[in-house]
């Protein structure tokens, strides 16, 4: 039978099923966590988270690296009449810094802070729903930073503060509009101009925030980046927990930054103006000093046009004057020519010689060249000795003297021509030497007058640039979007916060349910049977609650009760398996004491004799038995007074119970010494064998295995056993002693029944 697979056996590893399965049955205990979970968050979401919006708004910045007026100016940079343009991460930094943040929270009163009391939480206000303005004297002695006040409105002309400083409630009266001192700290209480009745607002509260902290949040809530790669956009998000003042906070903090880059460019300008207004200043003096020498020029030389004939005699002194300097040009190539004869040798070449205008000079020269390089060609194959090169040095000197002397003589004619060219010159020169002179001079005072004038009509061009676009201001910033809310809080998300709920709902339960268990030694569940063993489970029987141990009987007055039905079913599977083999003996045994296997066998018995089986129960824990008192009968005569007395006949020792005839019971008989002894003895198979000829099923109930080992001695006269595991109290380590004896066979065709499990649902 060990090769039998019920249906009742499952596989060894617990699937998706088996897991919902074993925490099913702690479904209230579920339900109330997560229902009690989702209270919670419903409570945290209620009256202690606080909602945060995040405020979005996109600016431009115009491109501005050409500048504001440049123009073809970009010589006048340093004039500061360019306004340069920023990278977009200097923009960025500038909006970001604690600057500007500090500006707009001091000029804006953002770190007061007021609420309406509530019961459970205090519920920020802002904007029309406060009727008042609140200085605080943040250079005194004592500033009650952090410090919550309560404002109660008595009437239009007087209020009360109270608060609890240093452990003491402190209350006091003032009228609006007084510089209220207190013990912590200095403050004035404005009534708002457009709030006509300040009674019909309730008792606020408000409280100063240290600035530095604040520009700190504020900053961290504060996220400014390019909108994209490419473009001038730049995208502001801030976070708050109130929507209009967030919108505000962001609106103030993108005016203060436009403001100040206005005033920075109107500063520039007023700087350039300031440049301009100077130099301006200096011209127009310099330029009526050219106009007055202009006029004291002409009167002193009593001229109207001084360029009248002139032209002629400038023509005629320049023709002049450039023969002689190309006279001196023939002169200065001479000069070194004849510097080279004088301090050279024979075997230096003469340069110069096609700029010489001497047709004569220039031939000599050049024959004299091309002898040299004749003679330093024969040099590299013959010595200095050879006759060819002693005559062409003979040669070469001769050359040398007669260019020196043609030289000579060709410098002093050209020295005298050049010096009668420059007496023609400068005759005409002295003829135009008042005429030239005075003209240079009016055209040098005509130029530096055309100068001066550009330069004075240029400048004051640019300063009416300047004055312009100081008169109309305008940035090199725009707003695209104005700052705008969320129509949902970004923070808590309720969603995920309902769902961390759900999970944690979940989650607690299911994780103590999951310890409980891993902790838990004792036996649970037929899955825990399974993964522990590969030993079949024949069935279960349920939890009997009632008083009255023998269940079976009630057939007899044919109620349907649960526990009943597993009997049947018990039944039922025994029967299958006698149509394979026979299964007449059948041995119930278990772990330790307490886990059901006498009530098992007593009514296994009482449900085979129900239905017209002949069986014979026998109580063989012979140590410690209770199979009889389950009857109410007497254990006193039995199993071991077959064993001990010989000749006595078997059926005096046969018990019947309630009338029921074809059942036979058999106590353990008078206790004994030597137990294990006794279960030993041939008498054992004789009377088991005997019964087998007369009884239908023989149930025999023993001391428990985990204990003793009397029930192995019984093992060569049954066919199969039923190994009794009780939830909750069979110990997993018993399975192991279960799982031992059925893959050695050490007792026949081991089954496992569970019992005291809980009851399922019938169908009637």
């Amino acid at each position: 039978m060990n090769d039998i697979n019920f249906d009742l056996k499952t596989a060894d590893n617990k699937n998706l099923g088996q897991v919902f399965k074993s925490y099913s049955k702690y479904w209230l205990l579920i339900t109330i966590s997560v229902i009690t979970c989702l209270a919670l968050v419903f409570l945290y979401l209620r009256y202690k988270a606080v909602n945060q919006y995040e405020i979005n708004s996109t600016i431009f910045l115009k491109n501005t690296s050409a500048g504001k007026n440049s123009g073809d100016i970009e010589n006048f940079r340093d004039l500061g009449l360019i306004k340069t343009s920023q990278s977009l991460e200097d923009e960025i930094g500038i909006i970001t810094s604690s600057g500007i943040m500090e500006e707009v929270i001091t000029d804006n009163f953002f770190n007061i802070n007021f609420y309406h009391k509530g019961s459970v939480k205090d519920v920020e206000i802002y904007g029309e729903d406060v009727p008042v303005q609140i200085l605080v004297d943040e250079n005194a002695e004592i500033v009650p930073y952090g410090l919550f006040i309560d404002l109660n409105f008595i009437d239009d002309t007087t209020y009360e503060l109270s608060t609890e400083y240093e452990k003491k409630e402190i209350s006091s009266t003032h009228a609006y509009g007084e510089t209220v001192t207190t013990d912590y700290g200095t403050l004035t209480v404005l009534k708002k101009p457009e709030v006509r009745s300040i009674e019909d607002f309730n008792t606020l509260r408000f409280v100063l925030l240290d600035t530095e902290e604040l520009v700190n949040l504020f900053l961290k809530n504060l996220s400014v980046y390019p909108d994209n790669d490419t473009g001038s956009l730049l995208r502001m998000t801030f976070v708050s927990s109130h929507k209009r003042k967030g919108e505000d906070i962001l609106s103030k903090l993108i005016d203060t930054y436009i403001k100040r880059t206005i005033k920075y460019e109107n500063e520039l300008a007023e700087n350039t103006i300031q440049i301009i207004d100077n130099r301006l200043k200096l011209l127009s003096g310099e330029i009526e000093n050219v106009e007055k020498s202009v006029v004291d020029f002409k009167t002193k030389n009593v001229v109207t046009d001084v360029a009248s004939n002139a032209d002629t005699y400038i023509q005629q002194a320049n023709d002049y004057k450039e023969k002689a300097s190309n006279y001196q040009s023939q002169i200065n190539i001479l000069s070194q020519i004849e510097q080279t004869l004088l301090n050279g040798t024979i075997e230096n070449s003469i340069g110069g010689g096609f700029a010489i205008n001497d047709r004569t000079l220039t031939d000599q020269v050049n024959r004299y060249n091309e002898t040299l390089l004749e003679r330093q060609n024969l040099s590299q194959s013959a010595v200095t000795s050879n006759p060819m090169i002693v005559k062409l040095d003979a040669n070469l000197s001769n050359l040398r003297q007669s260019i020196l002397q043609n030289v000579q003589s060709s410098k002093n004619g050209l020295a005298l021509a050049k010096r009668n060219l420059q007496d023609n010159a400068n005759k005409y020169d002295a003829q135009l030497a008042r005429v030239p002179g005075m003209e240079k001079q009016l055209l040098d005072i005509s130029r530096d007058k055309s100068t001066k004038e550009g330069l004075y009509l240029y400048l004051l061009q640019k300063r009416e640039e300047e004055v312009l676009s100081l008169a109309a201001p305008a940035s090199s910033t725009r707003v695209v979007n104005r700052p705008k809310s969320g129509i949902y809080p970004i923070s808590p998300n309720k969603k995920l916060t309902y769902l961390a709920g759900l999970l944690l709902g979940l989650f607690l339960p299911i994780s103590t349910i999951y310890f409980k268990n891993a902790f838990n030694t004792k036996i649970t569940s037929i899955e825990e049977i399974n993964n522990l063993t590969v030993t079949p489970v024949v069935g279960e029987i349920s939890k009997h609650t009632g008083s009255n141990l023998i269940v079976a009987k009630q057939e007899e007055q044919e109620k349907q009760s649960h526990t009943l039905e597993l009997f049947r079913l018990l039944r039922f599977n025994l029967e299958y398996l006698k149509k394979d083999q026979k299964n007449q003996t059948i041995l119930i045994t278990s772990s330790i004491k307490g886990e059901g296997k006498t009530f098992i066998a007593s009514n296994l018995a009482l449900s085979l004799a129900s239905i017209g089986e002949k069986v014979a129960l026998l109580s063989f824990d012979l140590r410690k038995p209770s199979l009889m008192s389950c009857f109410n009968l007497d254990e006193k005569i039995g199993v071991t007074d077959f064993i001990i007395k010989k000749g006595i006949n078997k059926d005096s020792l046969f018990q019947n119970y309630n009338g029921i005839e074809n059942l036979k019971l058999m106590g353990s008989g008078i206790v004994i010494g030597q137990i294990s002894t006794i279960v030993l003895h041939e008498r054992v198979g004789e009377l088991i064998n005997e019964l087998k000829t007369e009884f239908d099923r023989i149930i025999i109930d023993t001391a428990p295995i985990g204990l003793v080992s009397d029930a192995f001695a019984l093992n060569p006269f049954i066919d199969s056993t039923i190994y009794v595991v009780r939830k909750d109290f069979t110990k997993k380590e018993h399975i192991g002693i279960i799982d031992n004896i059925y893959k050695n066979n050490k007792l026949n065709n081991c089954m496992i029944l569970f019992n005291d499990t809980e009851p399922k649902e019938t169908y009637n």
